[in-house]
């Protein structure tokens, strides 16, 4: 309850959402952001709790889910020239790892981050 008064947009996940609306509100929420905030850093706390079936999560990503929404992330952070460090957290079934795995291998190929790729783009 008390790190709730230092959230200053809360992009409105519920649980059971499916994960085209999650992703088009973390898109929206990211336009508030670009509107709202003039960042020099992103520190993205890419947690899998959100997955389906985690216990503590209580939401309902798919993997698939999970990865399109860092590629999000990610794709915001180069298009608009701002630094990014993700760092994991979450997730506490074994089905997590997997996923984190994936993901991390998709942006690593979406953005070519082992030559500098999209990065150097923007």
């Amino acid at each position: 309850a008390k790190a709730r008064g230092g959230i200053s947009l809360d992009i409105g996940a519920h649980s059971r959402e499916p994960d085209h609306v999650y992703l088009q509100n973390v898109k929206d929420g990211l336009a508030t952001v670009k509107e709202e905030f003039s960042a020099d850093f992103i520190l993205y706390n890419a947690g899998t709790d959100c997955m389906i079936g985690d216990p503590l999560g209580n939401l309902s990503l798919s993997p698939d889910g999970i990865v399109a929404r860092d590629e999000v992330i990610f794709r915001f952070a180069f298009e608009n020239r701002i630094p990014i460090c993700m760092v994991l957290s979450g997730g506490y079934q074994q089905s997590n790892a997997p996923c984190i795995a994936e993901s991390i291998d998709n942006l690593f190929k979406t953005f070519n981050l082992k030559t500098g790729g999209m990065a150097d783009q923007y």
